[in-house]
């Protein structure tokens, strides 16, 4: 049992240390953003760069922040139900869903994204959507890093959760 908590703690520790780093990213992104929006209206000279570095700094901001949120169980749910519902009912349902929805969903789309980040280096993959084009690689291969903290995560609520129902108390 004390293998497990250290086991956990270190996953704790890895998910919440990473929330915490890529919330530094939301700085260079109101710093883009703020930057495009004064050079755009102030001397009539937008950037190139600034709607490239945005979508890639959100979109790191948002996948990073996955595992962090799921450490503090802080997704957003719809408690209608929920809340009217025993602890043991709760984690009955939490262990379902993680173990038959979430997990296999996410490492799906962990394979998947795996493949693409591997296609996308080979291939040099460079952006289509704006003026700048740069390589997409690096923001590709966030995602499966992104995907594999967030199970990571999940899988130690799962282990919480079924440690929480067969022993009756919180690991």
């Amino acid at each position: 049992m004390n293998v497990l908590r250290a086991i956990l703690k270190r996953i704790d520790f890895i998910s919440e240390g990473s929330g915490k780093l890529v919330s530094w990213l939301l700085l260079a992104l109101i710093f883009a953003l703020t930057y495009d929006v004064m050079m755009r209206y102030l001397f009539r000279a937008p950037t190139v760069w600034s709607f490239d570095v945005s979508y890639m700094l959100g979109g790191t901001i948002m996948l990073m922040g996955m595992a962090y949120v799921t450490l503090h169980r802080a997704h957003v749910r719809v408690d209608i139900i929920y809340t009217r519902l025993s602890k043991k009912a709760k984690t009955i349902i939490d262990l379902f869903f993680t173990g038959g929805v979430y997990l296999p969903l996410m490492c799906m789309l962990l394979e998947r994204s795996f493949s693409r980040a591997c296609w996308s280096f080979r291939a040099g993959e460079w952006s289509e959507i704006g003026f700048w084009r740069p390589i997409m690689w690096p923001f590709r291969w966030m995602i499966p890093v992104a995907l594999s903290l967030f199970i990571l995560a999940g899988v130690a609520w799962f282990i919480r959760d079924l440690v929480s129902l067969i022993k009756g108390k919180e690991l």
